[in-house]
């Protein structure tokens, strides 16, 4: 799998499985372990804050082991509240968290090519979560924990899902991400050095807000064990994030996507 592709399978899984219907997660707590293995494409930006889309293969991952352990895309974990068993379980969730960061590569697009790579490595962090019947609150915060650019990010989500029919269950999901200034300099920054090379003009990003953005998801049920999901998503990157050469002069603010894939419950 090459970053690109596995990039966008930890984008589509976090998106389509982190909110889930009450009638979906109460039929994983009755079961000790479930796991979601699917694949399919999805059309994106090909990299963040670009105006030049791909369309891509991608694998999906899920596993679930009664709400305890949870690994979705690109993102671990542990719920220790669930662990002890007690009544904030039913509304409350908060525990360690570790996250997969897919980098950036040079050669993902033209623009990119004198500004070096980002190499992949993790963040981790703490997540809290609370649920009320079909809405659905996260927030997470993680730090890099590889030494690559030291930056921390924080990111808020609201969840409500709800069932078309008996069949097909549908989500909406509204996420905002706020970026310290290694991150965003890492990301959306361009050295002097940089600028040299690549003829973008020389900026430092600071800390903020980077993006808000909306998502809709439709999962219809085929069987017991097959379903399919489709998913478009629009975002919109904001403050120092939209204001960088690779966005403002090269790029768009305006992030969009959409997907679809089928996947196996067991």
């Amino acid at each position: 799998m090459n970053r690109s592709v596995g990039g966008a399978a930890a984008l589509l899984a976090v998106s389509l499985v982190s909110f889930t219907t009450t009638a979906a997660s109460q039929e994983q707590q009755e079961e000790s372990w479930s796991f979601n293995l699917g694949a399919g494409a999805m059309y994106r930006p090909d990299y963040e804050g670009s105006d030049d889309y791909e369309v891509r293969g991608l694998p999906v991952l899920g596993v679930n082991y009664r709400d305890i352990v949870v690994l979705q895309g690109p993102s671990l974990k542990v719920d220790v509240i669930e662990l002890t068993g007690t009544e904030l379980a039913k509304n409350l969730s908060f525990g360690p968290l570790v996250k997969f960061d897919q980098g950036r590569e040079a050669d993902d697009n033209p623009i990119l090519r004198n500004l070096g790579d980002i190499d992949r490595g993790a963040l981790a962090g703490v997540f809290i979560g609370y649920e009320l019947g079909p809405v659905e609150l996260e927030l997470s915060v993680a730090q890099d924990a590889t030494s690559r650019y030291e930056g921390l990010i924080a990111e808020i989500q609201a969840g409500y899902g709800f069932m078309l029919t008996q069949r097909l269950h549908a989500q909406i999901q509204l996420s905002s991400t706020w970026a310290d200034d290694d991150y965003t300099q890492a990301y959306f920054g361009i050295t002097g050095d940089q600028s040299r090379a690549s003829g973008l003009r020389a900026f430092t990003a600071a800390a903020g807000v980077k993006d808000a953005g909306a998502a809709f998801s439709l999962n219809y049920v085929l069987t017991e064990h097959w379903r399919v999901t489709g998913r478009l998503a629009y975002r919109r990157l904001l403050g120092d994030a939209a204001d960088s050469p690779l966005v403002e002069d090269q790029g768009s603010a305006n992030q969009a996507s959409a997907a679809l894939f089928a996947s196996y419950r067991f």
